[in-house]
């Protein structure tokens, strides 16, 4: 198919659902539905999904594009051949989406199964996972993929060397495999070598590395199995970046634990906790994101604050200084959704519009570049 160049306004057009609960994978935001769904970013890529179909712009040497070419590609550029897609998840170096009908296709980089063919060869094109009845959340991590259905248990598929399948093993399996002893849950986050879920009582039960406490039960142990998270409830959303969660609570407070060595957990320190702690200086949050080593959050009245590393310029305050404490996304206008990448944030605005910032080296920002931006660009020709 050829390349599209800029695609216009129209062919994406759609109406965004009210924010609420939204699943960006990858560095990925918290729960199934919501605007935040339509836009997720990767290690160096980034996909959108419109009433038109799914375009990715960035990194394509794995696939990760599923526009079966395998070249990078710094504007959107459509995936052929996808269902009406109503959530998108990308890893480090592969996507996923989920479809309105509850089916799950992935493409990419496929060396530990994670697209969920049963094979290791990559895949240029989105692959539909068998095994996989009504599908109502679908996260990707690092190498790693899964998925929730709508009775509340889960599915992990990918490299398991850390146990982040949650099947009771470290094999790697290249097909979904049920994630054993998981309480009914609402929602997934997949991280680096972690995974996390929701439970319907409003607790976090994680799963999978827990090298720096990502787990958030105290320890430094992994886990083969899910785990509840410590003196955590009412808990309404999750987050996994590289080696650190968050979940959202109820109240619009939002809470930390694991690596904090650029200041992800926002507690105004530097020191990794394997049990949450309180993220400092924001309040009335609705939704969330992690990059591989930042956070961020909406908050009601539609700004955008964000904190942790910021060497790309991911924070999006207009510097490359790493931040232990929220700062204010600049020159946003209100904000319904975002997404972090590794190095990257993208966001969804009121407007439809989206826009991006951060490390864009191989084109993951979308505006025709690979020029780092540390304040929001808009993406080239986009619009949902």
């Amino acid at each position: 198919m050829p390349r599209v160049r800029g695609l216009p306004a129209s062919r994406f057009a759609t109406t965004l659902l009210a924010l609420g609960c939204g699943g960006c994978g990858g560095a990925r935001t918290f729960a199934p539905g919501g605007a935040a769904g339509l836009v997720s970013g990767g290690a160096g890529h980034t996909c959108a999904a419109g009433a038109g179909g799914v375009a990715c712009w960035g990194a394509n040497e794995d696939g990760e594009l599923g526009d079966g070419t395998g070249v990078n590609d710094p504007r959107p550029s459509p995936v052929p051949a996808l269902p009406d897609v109503a959530q998108l998840a990308a890893g480090s170096y592969h996507t996923c989406a989920r479809t309105v009908a509850g089916a799950v296709f992935c493409w990419g980089w496929n060396v530990g199964g994670q697209v969920g063919d049963g094979t290791i060869a990559n895949r240029l094109s989105p692959f539909e996972v068998p095994g996989l009845p009504a599908v109502v959340d679908v996260a990707a991590g690092s190498y790693h993929s899964c998925a929730l259905l709508a009775d509340g248990t889960a599915r992990c598929w990918g490299q398991n060397d850390a146990g982040q399948l949650g099947s009771g093993s470290t094999i790697n399996s290249g097909v979904p495999l049920p994630v054993f002893s998981l309480p009914p849950s609402s929602a997934l986050a997949a991280g680096g070598r972690h995974t996390c879920a929701l439970v319907r009582d409003g607790s976090v039960q994680c799963w999978g590395g827990n090298d720096a406490g990502e787990l958030g039960d105290g320890t430094t142990t992994p886990h083969v199995f899910p785990e509840p998270v410590t003196n955590l409830t009412g808990a309404v959303g999750v987050a996994a970046g590289f080696n650190h969660t968050c979940a959202l609570g109820g109240d619009g407070t939002v809470a930390c634990w694991g690596s904090n060595a650029y200041g992800q957990l926002g507690d105004g320190t530097t020191t990794d906790s394997p049990l949450p702690v309180a993220v400092a200086n924001v309040a009335g949050a609705v939704a969330l994101t992690a990059g591989y080593n930042h956070t961020c959050a909406v908050t009601s009245d539609g700004a955008a604050l964000c904190w942790g590393w910021n060497a790309g310029g991911q924070l999006g305050d207009g510097t490359t200084t790493d931040k232990p404490l929220a700062v204010a996304v600049e020159g946003l206008t209100p904000v319904s959704a975002l997404a972090g990448g590794a190095f990257h944030t993208c966001a969804v605005t009121a407007s439809g519009a989206v826009t991006c910032w951060g490390s864009n080296d191989s084109g993951q920002l979308g505006d025709g570049s690979t020029t780092n931006r540390s304040i929001p660009a808009p993406v080239a020709g986009l619009r949902l």
